[in-house]
């Protein structure tokens, strides 16, 4: 969360100009990955799959208010997770393109980012019931605690409904205190729509990310660039190859999932690994664009090394070459 919150003020204050498009993903990506962090720290969930059930246990400081509010932050964590997964695919599809033609615009690239949190924010609202309803309440009341129950009412089943099902089926689990949120059938359509959405589309945003980076490193490879400029990008090439273990850490997390769903196998730290992994998306993220962007990693070390008021070095030579390879070389050196 630490790592996310300096990407972004490297990104409001330490940008340089050739790099300000590209800074709006960076920026988003700190931004999203930064609401996970904080999501996940709020519930600090186990997720129980029994049956066709689903219960989410919350030790995180969320318990103060409720298990429906950790629900509903758990619902969000999981939209921001979404949300990071197709940025991630984005970024490649971006690189690809500045290879090949002139870099978006920045209001295009900003379109093109809401375009993308569309599905995620269908998902958030999939996993809320009666949010009309919700609205309405909110609109109503200016109290304090009634707004509460306002936003979190029906968001997800009760916990009288769900507390026999979980004794009956597994009375191991010793549920005396415990925060617990959930649903009584995941094969409710808006529950299962949700589920389908966080769980199916990791395989195609792979595959995607591996064509792209198969068809970056072929233009990499060709005679047209000179030896300077390729020596410049293989940081690139170095950049996206270890991005592209990070929706693998995510499959991770929809493998355990689906392991205890379907009644293969369970246990409490295959239940905990559910979150764990899903979490290691939105961690690791930054911490490879503090390392592999220069002017990031520059001012990251000057800081640390009492050197930030700086200047950030910049050969005349970057300066000179056009919009898609000027903004790839002062990004990547």
């Amino acid at each position: 969360m630490l790592f996310n919150l300096l990407l972004l003020y490297l990104v409001v204050y330490k940008t340089p100009r050739q790099f300000e498009v590209y800074a709006i993903l960076i920026g988003n990506a700190a931004v999203t990955d930064f609401f996970a962090c904080l999501a996940s720290l709020l519930i600090q969930q186990r997720i129980v799959p029994v049956g066709t059930s689903l219960f989410y246990f919350s030790h995180g400081p969320c318990r103060i208010i409720g298990g429906e509010f950790c629900y509903l932050t758990y619902s969000f964590m999981l939209s921001c997770y979404t949300h990071s997964l197709y940025c991630l695919l984005f970024s490649f599809y971006f690189r690809y393109h500045v290879l090949k033609k002139p870099q978006f615009s920045a209001t295009k690239l900003k379109l093109i980012i809401v375009a993308i949190s569309l599905p995620s924010l269908f998902q958030f609202l999939a996993l809320r019931r009666a949010t009309l309803n919700i609205v309405k309440l909110c609109l109503q009341t200016m109290h304090s605690n009634l707004l509460f129950k306002a936003m979190l009412s029906e968001a997800n089943d009760p916990v009288d409904k769900l507390i026999p099902i979980l004794e009956k089926q597994s009375p191991q689990y010793n549920i005396s205190g415990e925060t617990i949120s959930g649903h009584e059938d995941v094969f409710e359509w808006r529950l299962l729509t949700a589920i389908f959405h966080i769980t199916l589309p990791i395989t195609p945003v792979y595959i995607g990310i591996l064509i792209l980076r198969k068809r970056i490193i072929a233009m990499l490879s060709t005679d047209i660039m000179s030896e300077h400029t390729k020596r410049i990008h293989s940081q690139l090439l170095k950049a996206i190859t270890y991005q592209a273990f990070l929706p693998g850490l995510f499959s991770l997390g929809v493998l355990s999932y689906t392991t205890g769903q379907l009644g293969f196998f369970h246990h409490p730290l295959l239940e905990t690994f559910t979150i764990f992994s899903f979490g290691l998306l939105p961690t690791l993220s930054p911490l490879m664009s503090l390392h592999f962007i220069t002017p990031y990693r520059w001012h990251v070390r000057s800081l640390f090394s009492g050197g930030a008021g700086k200047t950030l070095p910049i050969t005349s030579d970057s300066l000179t070459k056009s919009v898609a390879t000027t903004s790839t070389e002062v990004i990547y050196c």
